[in-house]
């Protein structure tokens, strides 16, 4: 459809833009969400809450070694919540102490500045050097990170047990990291969002299940018309090759990879002229692959570089195959960046987040339609319009269980497509 016309508009509303995985999805009035699939994923982020040293360190506190000494006491969630509040007590402090300082009319006299211990300590905290913009920019700053650090403790306290503490590795500061997260954001999306519109629209290829994504979501099924439509692009064009080669479960992933390794060699061969990707959905399995199959073709990423060696596959012209265990959604593989794709684990959700748990125990169902929807937005990297083609195998047996267990979930455009040859490479 062409755009006719662009008007500007004077609106007084709020204006919401919600960053999806590399996409920005800007809305107001009549509400619109694309990838709504993560839709309570972006929700729980939002409402998240994390402090780190480098968090710590960015505001220049006057007493940084001791904030960060309270920090590393963090075990749980009671001394978490006990840490905000002293965290937003010392934010507090500080922009009272800011404030004064520059409402004095000194923050521009060096020597003034020297006067008492008052602009002693605010010295310590700050660059007399620097204006007094860098100075207002640095309150608003922290006057935002008190704003959610009140939000998210008024909210912990209405719901104490639709929390759980998650710990992260920073690849590139090289150390873990702790954050609280609500294990449903059902009720925030009702809060923040429902409750504020009339109309919602709502677009995925992976929704799959009206009653259980109303239900995550806190949609009143009721008043909810899901529409399903068939995929536009020929089954000939996103073939779906299934051939297992062993489970990559936990206990059975070692002897597995041992079967994987002459295989990606036989790939290699089939494919050499063409870009294609290996979804790994771990960097476990990256790495056995990077320290296993020696190939220059083969790009690897850390979490710390993933978009510079993103760019590095799309611009290069060297037929590159990108090997990721997170490119399987809001990344887009378009005609000759990928015309063929691997998925060699299936991607369950990690049972090592204590959130992934929770919501297993809670709501069964959550895990085999995220695992399904997963899968599906993995598939879909490769063919992104309706001339574009790639050939999609699955070497994991678990697909099998998927099949089996979870079959109900796909669509039948999807299951159409698939295969299950004796040999795809020789």
């Amino acid at each position: 459809m062409k755009i006719k016309s662009i008007k500007k508009i004077d609106y007084k509303e709020d204006v919401y833009n919600l960053h999806i995985k590399d996409n920005h999805n800007y809305f107001a009035n009549n509400h619109c969400v694309s990838n709504c699939h993560e839709f309570d994923d972006v929700m729980s982020d939002f409402i998240s809450i994390k402090i780190t040293e480098t968090v710590i360190k960015k505001f220049k506190f006057f007493n940084e070694k001791e904030i960060i000494r309270q920090l590393k006491n963090v075990v749980n969630i009671e001394t978490y919540i006990d840490f905000l509040k002293y965290f937003l007590d010392q934010i507090m402090n500080t922009m009272v102490e800011i404030e004064t300082f520059l409402s004095s009319g000194r923050s521009g006299d060096k020597n003034s500045a020297k006067r008492d211990s008052r602009d002693m300590k605010i010295n310590s905290i700050l660059d007399i050097e620097s204006n007094d913009v860098k100075f207002m920019q640095l309150v608003s700053d922290l006057r935002q990170y008190s704003t959610k650090i009140s939000v998210f403790i008024n909210e912990y306290e209405q719901t104490p047990n639709n929390w759980v503490i998650e710990s992260s590795y920073n690849e590139k500061l090289k150390i873990n990291e702790l954050s609280l997260e609500p294990i449903w954001a059902k009720d925030y999306l009702e809060k923040f969002v429902w409750s504020r519109y009339d109309i919602v629209v709502l677009m995925s290829g992976t929704i799959l299940d009206k009653k259980l994504f109303s239900d995550i979501n806190g949609i009143d099924a009721e008043k909810a018309v899901y529409y399903s439509v068939s995929s536009p692009f020929s089954p000939e064009n996103r073939k779906i090759i299934y051939m297992p080669l062993g489970k990559m479960s936990y206990t059975k992933k070692e002897e597995t990879f041992k079967k994987f390794v002459p295989f990606f060699g036989k790939l290699l061969k089939k494919y050499p002229n063409v870009k294609g990707i290996i979804h790994t959905n771990s960097f476990e399995l990256s790495k056995w692959i990077e320290d296993s199959v020696k190939d220059s073709r083969l790009v690897f990423h850390t979490s710390a570089n993933k978009e510079e060696m993103l760019r590095y596959h799309f611009t290069t012209k060297t037929p590159t195959i990108i090997v990721s265990p997170s490119v399987s959604t809001g990344v887009s593989f378009d005609n000759e960046k990928s015309r063929f794709q691997v998925i060699a684990k299936i991607p369950y959700p990690s049972l090592a987040s204590q959130k992934n748990k929770m919501r297993q125990k809670t709501y069964p169902d959550w895990y085999a339609w995220r695992t399904v929807a997963e899968l599906m937005q993995s598939t879909g990297r490769s063919v992104r319009n309706i001339n574009d083609y790639a050939d999609t195998i699955i070497i994991d047996e678990s697909f099998g269980d998927v099949l089996r267990y979870s079959s109900h979930y796909f669509p039948k455009w999807f299951l159409e497509s698939i295969t299950i040859p004796k040999k795809i490479v020789s």
